[in-house]
C-alpha cells in the first residue's frame, strides 16, 4: 500500500478530526472557563454580622458599602453564618466583635474573618486577600480622618473625637479564623479534583473498551446477558483502579488511614456512577461517543468545582456540573480530606447513578439484536476470540 493511500483511510483521518476535536476542546473550555478570574471572584457571598449593637451598626454601615463583592447578607446572626460557611454557601464570614467600639476608642480593635479552608485554592486566597485588604483600608481611612461620619453617627463631639484619632493610628487588626483546617500546600488543596479527575477519566476509557466488548458478545450471549457481564466486569474494575489511585495520593501526601478507608470507598462509588454515566454515550454512538465524553471530561475540570467554586462559574460551566458526577464527587472529598457536607452531595452522586443506569437500560431494551446467529461451544470449533475478532465492534 502506498503511503499516500493510507494517509487517507478513514482510521487515520478519524484520528486527525479527534486530534484536532481535543486541541479545540481543550483550549476554548479552559480559556472560557478561567476568564472569570480574578474579576469574577465578586460574585462570591459575603456574610458580614454585627455583634456590637448600634455602635457595631454604624461601623458596618460604612463597611458593607466599600466590600469588593455583589452578594453581602448582614442579616444573619454567626450560627447561622458558621452553618452557611461550612455548607459552603458562603465564602467568609466577617465579625464586627462585642465592644468592637470602645475596644477602638481605647487603641485596638479585631476584625474577625471566618474562613473555610475545605475549598478551592482560589476561594482561600481570595477571601484571605479581602481580609487584609478590608483590615488595612480600614486603617487607612482612620489615618486619613475619615473615621468622622462613624465617630458622629455615634454622638462624639469634635475634642474627643480629635483625641480618639490620635490613639487610632493602625489599630485595627486583623483575626483570620480557620474553619475545617487543612494543611497548606497546592498538592492537598488539589487532591479532590485530581483524585475525581483520574477516577471519571478511567471509568470513561473502561466504558469505550466494554462497549466494544458488549457489542461483540451480542452475538454470543444475547444483548442482556451481554449488558449484565459488561456491568459486573465495570463494578469489579471498579474496585480495583480506585485503589491504586488513593495508594498514590497516600504515598505523595500524609492521609490518616480512616480518610484513606473513606476516600477509597468514596472513589469505588464514583467509579461505578461514572461508568454509567460515560456508557450512555458509548452505548449511543458506539466509538464517536468519545467526542462528547472528552468535552464533559475536559469540561469537568472546571465544573467539578476543584478551582473555581460554582457562583463564579461560567453559566455553562454551572449546568454542566448539576448534572455530572465529578462536582459531587469532588466535594465529597473536600469533607472527607478536610470536613464539610456529604450527605447531600452522596444524594446526589447517587441520584446521577439512578438515573444513568435507568437510561442505560432504556438503551439496551431499544437496542435490535445482532443479525449475526449466536455461537455455542458445541457448534463452533474457533477458539472464542478469534469469534470476537472476526465481527465488527461497532454497530
Amino acid at each position: 500500500m502506498k503511503l499516500s493511500k493510507f494517509l487517507i483511510n478513514k482510521g487515520i483521518i478519524y484520528a486527525i478530526i479527534l486530534a484536532i476535536f481535543y486541541q479545540v476542546a481543550m483550549v476554548g473550555l479552559f480559556i472560557y472557563g478561567y476568564h472569570v478570574l480574578p474579576s469574577g471572584v465578586n460574585q462570591l457571598g459575603i456574610n458580614v454580622v454585627n455583634q456590637d449593637g448600634n455602635q457595631g451598626a454604624a461601623i458596618q454601615k460604612e463597611l458593607v458599602p466599600n466590600l469588593p463583592f455583589d452578594n453581602v447578607v448582614t442579616n444573619k446572626n454567626l450560627d447561622e453564618s458558621k452553618e452557611e460557611l461550612n455548607n459552603r454557601q458562603t465564602q467568609m464570614i466577617i465579625v464586627i466583635p462585642k465592644n468592637f467600639v470602645s475596644d477602638l476608642t481605647s487603641g485596638k480593635a479585631t476584625f474577625d474573618f471566618y474562613i473555610d479552608e475545605s475549598n478551592t485554592v482560589t476561594v482561600v486566597d481570595s477571601m484571605e486577600a479581602v481580609a487584609k485588604s478590608i483590615t488595612d483600608s480600614f486603617n487607612q481611612s482612620i489615618n486619613k480622618g475619615k473615621l468622622t461620619n462613624i465617630l458622629n453617627s455615634l454622638h462624639i463631639n469634635g475634642s474627643q473625637q480629635k483625641e480618639i484619632m490620635g490613639q487610632l493610628q493602625n489599630s485595627v487588626v486583623q483575626n483570620n479564623i480557620y474553619v475545617d483546617k487543612a494543611p497548606s500546600g497546592m498538592d492537598y488543596a488539589m487532591t479532590p479534583m485530581f483524585l475525581s479527575v483520574a477516577t471519571y477519566a478511567s471509568s470513561m476509557v473502561v466504558a469505550i473498551v466494554l462497549m466494544n466488548i458488549f457489542i461483540a458478545f451480542i452475538p454470543l450471549i444475547g444483548k442482556w446477558k451481554a449488558f449484565q457481564y459488561v456491568e459486573i466486569a465495570g463494578c469489579i474494575i471498579a474496585v480495583l483502579a480506585p485503589l491504586l489511585g488513593v495508594i498514590m495520593a497516600r504515598m505523595l501526601i500524609p492521609i490518616s488511614l480512616q480518610k484513606l478507608l473513606f476516600l477509597y470507598l468514596q472513589q469505588i462509588f464514583m467509579q461505578i456512577t461514572a461508568f454509567q454515566f460515560t456508557l450512555i454515550f458509548s452505548f449511543l454512538l458506539g466509538q464517536n461517543g468519545i467526542f462528547i465524553n472528552i468535552f464533559l471530561l475536559l469540561a469537568q475540570t472546571i465544573a467539578g468545582g476543584g478551582t473555581i467554586p460554582l457562583q463564579i462559574m461560567p453559566k455553562l460551566f454551572k449546568i454542566i456540573s448539576y448534572f455530572t458526577p465529578m462536582y459531587p464527587n469532588i466535594q465529597i472529598d473536600f469533607g472527607v480530606l478536610f470536613g464539610g457536607p456529604i450527605i447531600s452531595f452522596e444524594v446526589r452522586l447517587l441520584a446521577i447513578f439512578i438515573i444513568s443506569f435507568f437510561i442505560l437500560l432504556a438503551i439496551v431494551w431499544h437496542k435490535k439484536e445482532s443479525s449475526v446467529t449466536p455461537i455455542t461451544e458445541k457448534s463452533s470449533s474457533k477458539p472464542v476470540i478469534e469469534e470476537i475478532s472476526a465481527n465488527p465492534l461497532t454497530e
